[in-house]
């Protein structure tokens, strides 16, 4: 007969739903609004089952078919938002959402089993959005809940309390975590994600760094500081001052250069339609290769990139190498490119020189340097003729326009007017209020105008040094925009108009020039201690996270033989790696058995010889029961066998005068000797 697969307790059920429910709360944060509406729309029907006595989708048909329907209906939903392709967003809904249907209908053991090991798999898709350290103590917590519900339906409640239960299923995670971390270290690495799913890194900006700096696609009244490969100048009424991470930067030595010189380069601009600057392709480009002479201090560091789903590698101006551990290039402009987008963090070393010459001796790309729209800006180009006859040289009319941006009344604002019709002409005659993006687009028009070839260069500027590790973090609200000239027998010349109207801005950061609100919170008001207290505790959690994110989300192929090397482990690789991770297995099965073989309860050496005596009786159909005594079962074998009547009689008196008179080694030696010469026959 079948055995009846019986309803798990509705308290363990519960359980099972508070479990869930928490694994399922970053989804319903980061999927659309209906998937969280959806899940909790089926948990409230399971709980107002036990609250109120709801009937389920298995009390009727009608009820069935609902249950169903709206499955059905999730689903045509899930493909309008997501189209056919599963990729990360979509897998993850559709498991949120069948979760939370399956929990409706658990009706027995085999149906609570299947949303438990399902709930798993909620954890695992949790980290496709984050590996923070909230995220894994949550899901951790999601775990033991999870071990909890199965320890619950595998335990009388009269066995294991609720404490108890907990304390089980903490103990396991606690058991496994050993052998999780030399895993961790151990199994070797590969560049790139273990796995891949389609459109992961468009799927959903919220996972991803912030990439504007001022697009024109963006509301017009506003805008996230940021890097694209254009910026569209005037568009923008506020610059939102993001405080989302670029990248961090951890220098060799904690040797960084001054301030004013942490400049990251990123996409150069050389194309203008008067309001909009964009790159050159690198087909458009000539000269592959730029010509650079460096001259002074160099700089080791390490990049840890944020996804940007773009080619850009910002180093330190200028790098003097490619990444080893990434396919990259350098392009004629100076630009480091991934061969590929990054989409997720990355991690490469470099070397860079901020003292450099570039290009000196030629530039084949001059004329695009050159380039200006037809009809646009006549004021500006009336201003440049005008400086042009009063300066014999490129430097005195350099000079001439840093002066009028910092003599004439120009102000560095985040929150400058929008400008309309002719951008550059009212931003230098009439508004005179900008941020850096205003005032190197304008300068570039100026230097071109005069025949100067000039191009934008965007990227970062500065950054904050955490005084606990020494880390470098630069974050969206740094990004920054300069412009570079050349000039014969010098080459491209870096020139930042924005130091001109903001010196501060250069040498201090964007983040002095922020509100005091956005340094330090409100409450704490202007009492220096708190401020201070403050920040410590932000810098104290900012170096943990930044430890967190490059030895455990980073943990990369060159992290890893970076810690094996400090471990111990010569010129490590991965078949060193394969042999201490066959090593590891085997002393942990080692380990293991021996644990189970000391725990395991030793039979008395004389109980050892007497079950061998039972056995030999049990060949020929004799079975002493559990509630015979060695005497009442003697007497029926002997009963049974007659010609043995005086061997059986002998091994028995044997057995009881060692178990329960005397144990020496005489009669235990007897009783072995007496049972090897017992060979019973019929």
């Amino acid at each position: 007969m079948k055995k009846a697969d019986l309803s798990p307790p509705q308290s363990t059920i519960n359980a099972l739903i508070i479990a869930l429910s928490i694994g399922a709360i970053p989804h319903i944060i980061y999927q659309p609004a209906w998937v969280g509406m959806m899940f909790v729309i089926m948990i409230s029907w399971r709980l107002l089952h036990h609250w109120k006595s709801w009937p389920l989708p298995t009390a009727s048909r009608w009820l069935k078919v609902l249950h169903n329907g709206i499955a059905l209906l999730t689903i045509a939903i899930l493909i309008a938002q997501f189209g056919l392709t599963i990729g990360r967003d979509a897998g993850a809904a559709l498991l949120t959402m069948m979760l939370a249907f399956k929990v409706v209908e658990i009706r027995s053991l085999r149906d609570f089993y299947l949303s438990c090991f399902l709930g798993f798999f909620l954890v695992i898709t949790n980290f496709f959005y984050s590996q923070s350290v909230f995220m894994v103590m949550l899901m951790l917590i999601v775990v033991i809940a999870l071990g909890y519900c199965l320890l619950s339906v595998n335990s009388q409640a009269s066995a294991l309390n609720i404490k108890q239960r907990l304390w089980l299923s903490s103990k396991l995670v606690l058991q496994a975590t050993p052998m999780m971390l030399f895993l961790f270290v151990l199994f070797p690495r590969i560049s790139g994600p273990i796995w891949g799913l389609p459109q992961d890194a468009n799927a959903s900006q919220s996972a991803q760094m912030t990439e504007q700096l001022t697009l024109g696609d963006l509301p017009p009244s506003q805008g996230m500081s940021g890097i694209n490969d254009q910026i569209q100048m005037g568009k923008i009424s506020q610059l939102i001052q993001s405080d989302a991470i670029a990248f961090r930067v951890k220098f060799t030595d904690n040797e960084l250069p001054p301030s004013a010189k942490l400049y990251w380069r990123g996409p150069v601009l050389w194309k203008t339609d008067g309001t909009v600057w964009s790159p050159m392709t690198e087909k458009q480009l000539q000269s592959p290769q730029p010509h650079i002479q460096i001259s002074g201090s160099s700089y080791r560091y390490q990049m840890t990139l944020e996804p940007h789903n773009k080619t850009w590698l910002f180093a330190l101006d200028f790098p003097t190498e490619q990444p080893q551990t990434l396919a990259s290039h350098l392009t004629s402009d100076g630009q480091l490119n991934s061969d590929k987008p990054i989409k997720q963090r990355t991690q490469y070393s470099l070397t860079s020189s901020p003292s450099y010459t570039f290009n000196a001796t030629a530039e084949p790309n001059l004329h695009a340097a050159l380039q200006l729209p037809e009809g646009k800006h006549p004021q500006t180009l009336a201003l440049a003729k005008q400086w042009q006859q009063q300066t014999d040289t490129p430097q005195q009319y350099i000079s001439t326009a840093l002066a009028f941006f910092k003599n004439d009344g120009f102000v560095y604002s985040l929150s400058p007017p929008r400008l309309n019709g002719d951008t550059v002409d009212q931003f230098l005659f009439q508004t005179k209020e900008g941020f850096c993006e205003h005032y190197a687009a304008s300068f570039t028009v100026l230097m071109r105008a005069a025949g100067i070839p000039a191009r934008i260069v965007t990227g970062y500027l500065g950054g904050d040094v955490n005084p606990v590790d020494h880390v470098l973090t630069v974050r969206q609200r740094d990004a920054h925009a300069w412009t570079e000239v050349w000039l014969p027998q010098q080459g491209w010349l870096r020139i930042d108009p924005t130091s001109a109207v903001s010196q501060q801005r250069i040498e201090q950061g964007i983040g002095r020039l922020l509100p005091p609100g956005r340094q330090s919170p409100a409450m704490l008001g202007n009492n220096n201690q708190l401020v201070a207290a403050w920040n410590s505790l932000k810098n104290n959690w900012n170096a943990f996270n930044t430890a967190w994110d490059m030895w455990v989300v980073s943990f990369g192929p060159e992290r890893q033989l970076e810690l094996l090397s400090k471990l111990g482990m010569s010129n490590p690789n991965w078949q060193k790696m394969t042999v201490a991770l066959t090593l590891l297995f085997v002393l942990t099965g080692l380990v293991m058995m021996l644990s189970v073989w000391f725990k395991r309860p030793h039979l008395d050496p004389g109980v050892a010889l007497y079950q061998q005596f039972c056995k030999k009786l049990a060949r020929l159909g004799i079975e002493k029961a559990d509630y015979e005594g060695p005497q009442d079962f003697a007497r029926r074998a002997q009963a049974t066998l007659p010609e043995y009547h005086h061997q059986i009689d002998k091994i028995t008196s044997l057995f009881t005068a060692w178990r329960y008179r005397q144990q020496d080694e005489q009669t235990l030696s007897s009783l072995r000797k007496q049972i090897k010469a017992f060979i019973p026959k019929r």
